[in-house]
């Protein structure tokens, strides 16, 4: 079957080619892409920065785990929205995300966190239901969305100092919101229902939060091993592409 899923898979291969490209630059070249296309609250006024921040990563980790949010949760908003409403998510979700940081901390932030977000905030709304195997089991995007959201709350309220530094926890929380609130703007009546069925959700995860803390912990065990292998293969190829500059 054909994939139809082309703007997740064009945003998805544009970041890891920023990636590469950036990793296999010189150290000092290295250092100033970062501190001339991030964003922060000093740098905030300059407009370029709130879209070159949402296409650079810190790490393959961070890389990684923001596209597999994305692989799974853009495919499923492709399905429900046009391409001009999920364009539209993604960098609005983005921008406001990296503005909610700035309003808590002065430091630095990059990748497309905020964005992913945001795109998972209007599928969650939109298409509770759809199973995905994030966790290699098969869960309904409903129960993922709300163990993301309800981890993130907590990092924000009860582990600030966490929230505000090298994780953009708010700007996550921020971005999931905007996502969330274009859902009801896109379709009110299924967005509606939609947070129906997410408070169905939320019951299951409390009469079941021990199954599904099981789940989670093998699910991130597989994945630090995927997480691992992927950053290896990234760094070899801009080592690589490196070579370029000697």
């Amino acid at each position: 079957m054909e994939d139809t899923h082309k703007l997740t898979w064009y945003l998805i291969i544009v970041n890891v080619a920023i990636f590469l490209l950036v990793f296999s630059l010189p150290e000092p070249s290295n250092e100033w892409v970062f501190e001339t296309f991030s964003f922060s609250y000093e740098t905030s006024y300059q407009v370029w920065r709130w879209v070159t921040s949402l296409f650079l990563h810190a790490s393959a980790s961070h890389l990684f785990f923001n596209m597999l949010g994305l692989f799974f949760f853009g495919k499923i908003l492709e399905d429900e929205v046009n391409r001009q409403w999920f364009l539209a998510v993604f960098f609005i979700s983005g921008f406001l995300g990296n503005f909610v940081f700035m309003t808590t901390s002065v430091g630095a932030v990059v990748g497309a966190s905020g964005a992913v977000f945001g795109v998972m905030g209007a599928a969650m709304l939109l298409n509770p239901v759809k199973r995905i195997h994030l966790y290699v089991f098969p869960l309904p995007l409903g129960i993922i969305a709300i163990t993301f959201a309800v981890f993130e709350t907590m990092v924000v309220f009860f582990q600030p100092d966490l929230a505000t530094g090298n994780v953009a926890n708010i700007a996550h929380l921020g971005g999931m919101l905007t996502g969330a609130i274009f859902a009801y703007f896109h379709d009110f009546k299924r967005a509606v229902k939609g947070t129906g069925v997410l408070i169905v959700c939320i019951l299951i995860l409390i009469v079941l939060a021990p199954i599904f803390v099981l789940i989670s912990g093998i699910g991130t065990f597989i994945l630090g091993f995927v997480d691992a292998a992927f950053g290896l293969v990234l760094y070899g190829l801009a080592d690589l592409i490196g070579m370029l500059w000697v």
